[in-house]
């Protein structure tokens, strides 16, 4: 399992990637870099670059926090595959198969994020020709020697060539789930819509939009949209078996087998009553 991850903030803004890849992408872009550097990594040569092959199991095992707990290993799996592709469409990542595998390997744009580092201007001050007065040495009036209290030892970070006086941890951004940092309400809000509307029943939309948004932050609005257009394209029975979708969503029914959508219902029928005429009973008159 990989205990930490390296980002580069700095460099991420500079690189204007801010925006455009998600937190949980990042996290694996590092995840990437450090697979490169193994030596029993699988590798084939493109054109004088090395790509290597990232073995999908592993990378679920190894990468509980950003993958849905609750999800079997086939989602994860397709769920890491959805991360893959967003940071080849952000170009942090280039891939070429080699026969039924895919090999990748992290862009230059994310090796200059990833190495990029802010440095704060200076300006040089005047040179200019000393006066002999100017170098003559004052007279101390205290020669004692300065104690190692008297100089605080001065520490460099990597966030800031100013000097500081105490060994204090640069603040460190608060850890988010895998819910893009990016995403707001607004844009979850305008995603359920979309997906509610691809949904073959209209029904309970305020249940509808809270459910849709829950499924969002865990499996992402390509994949929803993709299985609710494939779930209305699929159904072949009564419209009125349709579930309503807060249920189909928060039932995570999307992760179903599309065979299991096929089945179609019979309509409900009301019994006709059934009619006796008369001459079964008969015409003769019963005398007592």
């Amino acid at each position: 399992m990989k205990y930490s991850f390296t980002l580069n903030q700095v460099g991420l803004a500079r690189c204007g990637l801010i925006g455009k890849v998600g937190l949980a992408e990042l996290c694996l872009l590092d995840y990437l870099r450090d697979w490169q550097a193994c030596a029993g990594a699988k590798r084939v040569v493109r054109d004088g670059r090395e790509f290597f092959w990232l073995q999908r199991q592993r990378a679920v095992d190894e990468l509980p926090l950003l993958l849905n707990p609750n999800a079997d290993l086939r989602s994860k799996k397709n769920q890491l595959s959805r991360m893959v592709r967003a940071l080849c469409l952000a170009g942090l990542v280039e891939k070429v198969m080699a026969g039924r595998d895919l090999y990748l390997r992290p862009s230059d744009l994310a090796y200059q994020a990833s190495t990029h580092r802010e440095r704060n201007a200076t300006t040089a001050e005047p040179i200019g020709t000393p006066t002999r007065a100017d170098t003559s040495t004052p007279t101390r009036a205290d020669t004692s020697t300065p104690t190692r209290a008297d100089h605080p030892p001065t520490y460099m970070n990597e966030y800031s060539t100013k000097e500081e006086g105490t060994n204090e941890d640069p603040p460190k951004p608060p850890l988010r789930g895998y819910e893009s940092s990016q995403e707001t309400l607004s844009t979850l809000s305008v995603q359920a819509e979309a997906i509610y509307e691809a949904y073959p029943r209209k029904a309970a939309r305020p249940r509808a939009i809270r459910a849709i948004s829950k499924a969002l932050r865990t499996h992402g609005y390509d994949f929803l949209l993709e299985r609710t257009r494939l779930y209305a394209s699929t159904y072949q029975g009564d419209p009125a078996f349709i579930p309503h979708p807060a249920t189909w969503f928060n039932g995570e029914r999307f992760n179903d087998n599309p065979e299991t959508w096929r089945g179609s219902f019979p309509a409900y029928t009301r019994p006709q009553p059934k009619i006796i005429r008369a001459s079964a009973f008969g015409t003769g008159a019963t005398s007592l």
